[in-house]
């Protein structure tokens, strides 16, 4: 007689084998989101271990500020570079969060679009200027891994800023690597001059009003967009929303 041999049994720990094919293992589902929230509280408490110790914050400090232990931290962090990731990233989504329901790209002006973004930047970086030394200057050991991580967190925003601008002309079909490369070159500027703005301390007072620096923070952006649409040969009015700053030319019927 042939004996069939029996399939082993699955240990007890294997999910998997519980949970039917094609169906998410909810077990894992609330690991991944205790996870995630774990994540997001040691990221609250790096905020305020920055706002507090200033860039040169140790990972120990904030182990303490977010009350656990330093080896806790690199279970949920692959190393330093993750952790600082996150935190550039947790201010680029403080940003748009910030940005999004200020402006109206169908009715304000492209003038009023750029000052009310760059206002909620520069009151951003009023109420968390030791997070943004951070993030700008970089103070751990892999500095300059960690640091241009980062810092492309908040090229991001320029570089969406410039897709925005870019779809409401897209029927111009606008040269791509010169909107991006103004992106690039507004980020570099605003980058420059916030750190300029905070000074190189903590106890740094401010370089200028927040209220001035925003108005040249703004007419320096404008200066950076309205010179780079006239390098692709279109006169925008700043004054007006985005679609209707540019004059469109009655199309030729001998184009067609």
């Amino acid at each position: 007689m042939r004996v069939v041999p029996r399939p082993k049994p699955k240990p007890a720990g294997d999910v998997a084998a519980l949970v039917p094919e094609g169906k998410v293992d909810a077990r894992s589902e609330r690991w991944r989101e205790h996870r995630k929230k774990v994540r997001a509280e040691i990221v609250d408490a790096a905020f305020r271990a920055i706002d507090l110790h200033g860039p040169e914050v140790s990972v120990r400090e904030i182990a303490e500020e977010a009350g656990t232990a330093k080896p806790k931290i690199y279970r949920h962090f692959a190393d330093k570079s993750d952790l600082f990731q996150a935190i550039g990233e947790r201010l680029r989504d403080m940003l748009w969060a910030e940005i999004y329901p200020v402006i109206n790209l169908a009715t304000d002006s492209s003038r009023d679009v750029i000052r009310k973004s760059i206002e909620q930047y520069v009151y951003l970086v009023d109420d968390h200027p030791n997070v943004v030394r951070f993030v700008l200057a970089g103070r751990f050991p892999e500095q300059a891994e960690a640091t241009m991580r980062a810092v492309n967190q908040g090229r991001e925003i320029t570089l969406a800023m410039a897709e925005l601008f870019n779809n409401e002309l897209r029927e111009m079909e606008l040269d791509r690597e010169a909107m991006e490369l103004a992106a690039h070159a507004t980020f570099g500027t605003a980058a420059s001059a916030t750190d300029w703005w905070l000074g190189p301390h903590s106890d740094t007072p401010r370089r200028m009003s927040r209220d001035k620096f925003i108005a040249h923070l703004t007419t320096i952006m404008m200066g950076a967009i309205i010179g780079t649409t006239e390098l692709l040969g279109i006169r925008i009015d700043p004054e007006l929303p985005i679609h209707k700053a540019v004059p469109r030319e009655p199309r030729d019927p001998a184009d067609s």
